[in-house]
């Protein structure tokens, strides 16, 4: 089975959960990610915030709020090293479509998606010539 590190994306892109969402909007276009990583003042892995969390934020009574009010705390976290089976059982436990990727030292390296995940899967199985099933 693969690696998270051979399929994860290594650009990470993070804000500060003291910032208002507006903030947030403008690092999503600015940067074209759809998952920001939500770091605390003195830099501590907060949460992971999607664009899906913004949107839904969006029009509520006090927008535009905090980015670490919305923000997924405790992201789900795997390990460069670990297989994607086990990144896919992160990301069904908690039901998310991404993962924090954090090395021993708990510095994160990079964020796993399903989109990552699905990309990966597809390749391999059009590489084979669709002949043979494809598992993670």
């Amino acid at each position: 089975m693969d690696a998270v590190s051979t399929v994860m994306s290594r650009r990470v892109v993070a804000i500060r959960s003291d910032c208002d969402l507006s903030v947030a909007v403008d690092t999503f276009l600015a940067s074209a990610v759809r998952h920001l990583v939500v770091v605390d003042p003195d830099r501590t892995v907060r949460g992971l915030l999607s664009v899906e969390q913004v949107l839904a934020a969006l029009g509520r009574p006090g927008w535009p709020g905090r980015v670490g009010d919305q923000a997924l705390v405790e992201p789900a976290r795997v390990r460069p090293d670990d297989d994607l089976g086990r990144a896919a059982e992160a990301m069904l436990d908690q039901l998310v479509d991404a993962v924090v990727v954090a090395d021993e030292t708990g510095r994160v390296v990079g964020i796993l998606t399903w989109g990552d995940m699905v990309t990966h899967i597809a390749s391999r199985h059009l590489a084979d010539g669709g002949r043979e099933s494809v598992r993670p």
